[in-house]
């Protein structure tokens, strides 16, 4: 693995507001954000804990994950590194141990490297939703989706942030208020062509 991967890695990680890290193939972390080390503390860890080097899988074993949810997560991870995908998102119970919200999401992301065509590291992120989608459950009609109509909506051309009222706030934060649901990330075939061109035939695998 490069150091330009690993640099890659940390820089994303440090940018995200939620609690995120990045693990290598052998499901070692390579890095962790501050909330990830308030997660562990949160979650029984010492304040000294080394985190680089810890078997990410064992840790969310012992403390977190039962193990059917362990599996599913491992091989969505382990099918990233094999490039079968480059993103995954998938919803866990959270243990009673943890206070908060009962339920969280977990969110997977390839971080390939700049001159070879492999899989460096995957960034993992995780935060706690208030429930779990039911695929099986009646959405509400659209028309009771949004609590007002709006005609004209002003977004910022270069963020696309959205203007309520008198406040600029993210279209992904705007949504979730006016819809009341969560959102979960994807990527779509434009994007992963632009930024994983070293990548050709990842649209075909998806598309299976």
């Amino acid at each position: 693995m490069s150091k330009s991967a690993l640099s890659l890695a940390i820089r994303l990680i440090h940018s995200l507001p939620g609690i995120s890290l990045a693990v290598d193939r052998h499901g070692l972390i390579a890095a962790a954000n501050e909330p990830w080390k308030s997660f562990g503390i949160a979650s029984g860890l010492s304040m000294r804990f080394e985190w680089t080097g810890t078997d990410y899988f064992e840790m969310m074993r012992e403390l977190v994950l039962p193990p059917d949810s362990m599996l599913e997560l491992t091989q969505a991870v382990h099918s990233i590194f094999s490039e079968e995908r480059l993103v995954y998102s998938g919803r866990f119970p959270k243990p009673p141990s943890l206070k908060g919200r009962k339920w969280f999401q977990i969110e997977a992301f390839a971080i390939p490297e700049e001159t070879k065509r492999s899989i460096s590291f995957v960034l993992l992120s995780h935060r706690f939703i208030s429930h779990a989608a039911d695929p099986h459950q009646a959405k509400p009609p659209a028309h009771t989706l949004s609590r007002k109509p709006y005609h004209y909506l002003p977004i910022c051309a270069s963020c696309k942030s959205i203007r309520k009222d008198s406040e600029w706030i993210p279209v992904e934060r705007f949504l979730e208020q006016e819809l009341h649901t969560e959102l979960t990330h994807d990527i779509c075939p434009e994007c992963i062509a632009q930024l994983y061109p070293q990548y050709p035939g990842a649209l075909e695998r998806l598309a299976d």
